[in-house]
């Protein structure tokens, strides 16, 4: 029995060590792959290549942008045929979208032009003047208003506040032309000098509602006189309009920032339903000019100035 249990302890060592002995041959019998070897470079390689500090590269101010807006319905996003920026344009960024940086310095200038016509003498003030220049000061305040709530950066931003202020209180007391306010008129006459020769204006800006910087009155004597004087002469056929492309341009996005400025809250009538459609109408007739313009279509040009004139009348049939 001692015997036999010997026997298998012998026996299973012996498969135990030939086991082994296998596993050790097949070992070596394995060749590595072949790897190759690293690169060496040079500590100036790629001088030049790559920045030492690529922080130090970085311009700007920091940001992760703005959050993406809340998908809206595919019924909101099929509504009208308005471009999806048009529809997405909110607040202040309407402006942009209304009238160009270029074309509001353009109408600053030539109202700085008109007004130095205006404002020569006391006599000339009191005797008619003053009811011009009311007209003139308040286009300038409407205008210095969007630049000052213009979402980029334009000709006289810095400036646009204060000037808004002066220009709108202006034109408020331009209901006389006694001396007192011709001397006014004066001030804000160098004001206008200064803004056009790069000098930024120094006073405090005050809160003006836009009902105070542009009243109902000489609007719509400034919206008269961007039809009647200029839109309809400038494209009563084709050669006028060929030759009048970048006024009529300019003159409808006037009327298309006013359009925008009649339906703001606190405006004269401004939550009368009837009425903001009026001046909505008025809008979208300024921008089909625009378009005329961009396509060169004549007939497309006279049919939208035609719907700017018929929003005026229906306006002024029931709202004065």
């Amino acid at each position: 029995m001692r015997r036999t249990n010997l026997q298998r302890v012998l026996l299973t060592g012996m498969m135990f060590s030939a086991t082994m002995s296998a596993y050790t041959l097949a070992q070596k019998a394995v060749r590595k792959p072949d790897r190759t070897k690293p690169p060496q470079f040079r500590s100036d390689e790629f001088a030049g290549v790559f920045f030492a500090d690529a922080k130090s590269q970085l311009q700007g101010t920091a940001s992760l942008g703005s959050p993406a807006p809340e998908a809206e319905s595919s019924m909101s996003q099929g509504a009208g045929d308005s471009g999806d920026a048009e529809v997405l344009a909110k607040g202040n960024d309407v402006w942009k979208q209304l009238i160009s940086g270029s074309t509001i310095e353009d109408l600053v200038k030539e109202s700085k032009s008109r007004v130095d016509g205006i404002i020569t003498t006391p006599a000339k003030f009191a005797s008619g003047g003053y009811g011009e220049a009311r007209r003139e000061f308040t286009l300038l305040g409407s205008l210095m208003g969007i630049i000052a709530q213009y979402p980029e950066e334009i000709r006289w931003k810095s400036s646009a506040p204060y000037a808004r202020t002066a220009f709108a209180r202006m034109a408020a007391n331009c209901k006389v032309g006694t001396q007192p306010v011709y001397n006014e008129a004066k001030l804000r006459q160098q004001d206008l000098q200064d803004l056009l020769k790069g000098t930024k204006l120094n006073g405090t800006p005050e809160e003006t509602a836009w009902a105070d910087t542009a009243d109902r009155g000489p609007t719509m004597q400034i919206l008269e006189w961007a039809l009647r004087e200029n839109l309809a002469p400038h494209t009563s056929n084709e050669d006028n309009f060929g030759n009048n492309l970048d006024e009529i341009a300019k003159y409808a996005e006037l009327v298309a920032a006013y359009g925008q400025i009649l339906q703001l809250e606190g405006m004269t009538d401004a939550d009368d339903e009837t009425y903001a459609q009026y001046s909505a109408a008025m809008v979208s007739a300024a921008k089909e000019t625009l378009k005329a313009v961009k396509s060169k279509d004549a007939e497309l040009a006279r049919t939208a100035v035609s719907k700017i004139d018929q929003s005026c009348n229906k306006c002024h049939e029931t709202y004065r």
